[in-house]
Parts: C-alpha cells; structure tokens; sequence
C-alpha cells in the first residue's frame, strides 16, 4: 500500500491533520488498524469498497463505495481494504471538526456513517472530482478549496477549547486536576467545561488526557527501543508494567509486544487481517 500524506499549512492546518491519498493496495494489505486521537476522520473510496469497524464491535459499515465519516472513538477502528483500490481521507484535529459541521461532534462518537448525513449532499461534487484526479498534488488541492468554503472562522468557545486540547496533548494538565484546571486556567466550572469540551471533542477531557497519554507511550516505544517496559511504565506513571499492558489491550486492542512485532505508520497498524 502506497500513502502519500500532507498537511494543509495556515488557517485549515489548526484544524487538519493531514490529508491523506492510498493507493496500490497488494494482496498483503488486509487493511489496517487505526488507533484513536480523538480525530473525526472522512474516509472516500474512489475505486473499490470498504468495510470499517468501530472498537471491534458488530458495528460494520458493510462494502461501503460512498464517502464514510468515522467519528472521535475511545479505543481504534478496523479498516478493511480488500476490496478497495483508491481512497482519500480527512483526518480533522480534535476539535478541529467543529470549524466545519458546528459543535456536533459530541453526537458522533463511535459513529461511523454516511459523510453525506452530516456534510450534506456538496459532498457528492467533492466525491466526483477526486475520482476523477490521480495526481495527490491536485487532490490535496481540491480538498482544501472544499473544506476552506465550509470553514467557520467565529465559533464560541473554540479559543478556549482549543487551548485545553493542546494543553491535554501537551501533558500541561499531567500534574494538576482536570477540576483545577477548568476553574483556573479556563475559566469555566468543571460542569460546563466538561459539557463544552464532549460537545466539540466528541470526548470527555479525561478520555482525551487518556488517549493523549498512552500516544505519548507509542511514540516512546518507536524512538527508545531499548527501554524495558517496566522502564517505560515507570517512565509514564504507570504503578506497573500490567498497568501499561492494561492500556494497550483498551487502546490498541493487542499486548505491547504484538505493537512493536507491527508494521505502524503514525497511528495506523498496517497489513492486518480486519475479521
């Protein structure tokens, strides 16, 4: 499988990841696992279907050949490729999804469905010109015109929780209260920044803190091999490396040695069987 990623710079890379284009799909590419950052991602096959499942439950969006919207999950979803040769996705920021379909994304967590549903039927022209493009380049482009007509500059309290995803993320609030927090640094009750925070995350602040924490632990394990994982455990907070492991069954769905054994591109376990 062949990706080529990018990131749109200015206004939209404060609330886009990447965008991303996949193609040259081999026998080998069963699919993939993608684990959780709180994003709200739009999956579109351009030649093929796709089959995603969300926490490895029942929940199937089955040989699907029109755009998917995968909403913030708690743990990581399953992707299917066998089926699929293209596809294009839109990875937003946490939060970052609210600049274009408004403070919903607290309705769509763990949602995976139809992208027309919450981007209304434009979406369809979108679709359409990125089928009929192979140059990435051009793709990207195409892209970001769309989502730069559907973005909300003035949106009410997004300064505010923007500001509380990057400290989360950052690991600003490790060694205080959520509670604390919220009263001294926001400026909100605890109530209202929780309500506020799942309204535009899709996330309560805690599972984010959460989810935060644990990528921190992947990205350790990629650039320091030779720490033990009773050193990374310790490292992170962990009383334990069982602790550690406990985290990587909920967040990953496999043990800390089976991760490592895997080919990982950024959050995506790659060439594995979706069942």
């Amino acid at each position: 499988m062949n990706v080529t990623s990018v990131r749109p710079a200015g206004l939209l890379g404060k609330s886009v990841y990447w965008f991303a284009y996949y193609d040259g799909f081999g026998a080998a590419d069963h699919g993939f696992r993608m684990l959780s950052e709180a994003t709200v991602d739009i999956l579109i096959p351009l030649e093929g279907r796709t089959v995603v499942a969300a926490n490895q439950s029942n929940l199937k969006v089955v040989a699907a050949a029109e755009p998917l919207l995968i909403g913030p999950q708690k743990s990581f979803n399953l992707y299917d490729t066998s089926m699929c040769s293209r596809a294009f996705g839109i990875v937003f920021a946490p939060g970052g999804a609210a600049r274009f379909i408004g403070p919903q994304a607290g309705r769509l967590t763990n949602c995976i469905l139809p992208a027309r549903d919450v981007l209304g039927p434009r979406l369809r022209i979108l679709h359409d010109r990125l089928r009929e493009e192979s140059d990435p380049g051009v793709m990207f482009q195409i892209a970001e015109a769309y989502l730069r007509t559907h973005y909300t500059p003035d949106l009410k309290y997004a300064a505010e929780i923007d500001y509380a995803i990057s400290a989360i993320r950052d690991g600003k609030t490790a060694h205080t209260s959520l509670v604390d927090f919220a009263e001294r640094t926001i400026g909100f009750s605890h109530k209202h920044f929780v309500e506020l925070f799942s309204r535009y995350v899709g996330l309560t602040p805690k599972r984010y803190q959460q989810i935060s924490h644990f990528n921190s632990v992947l990205r350790r394990c990629r650039t320091s091999p030779h720490l033990t994982w009773r050193e990374l455990s310790t490292l992170f907070g962990y009383a334990d490396p069982s602790h550690l492991s406990k985290d990587f069954h909920r967040f990953a769905g496999m043990t800390p040695s089976d991760y490592l054994s895997k080919d990982v591109s950024h959050r995506q376990v790659l060439s594995e069987a979706v069942g």
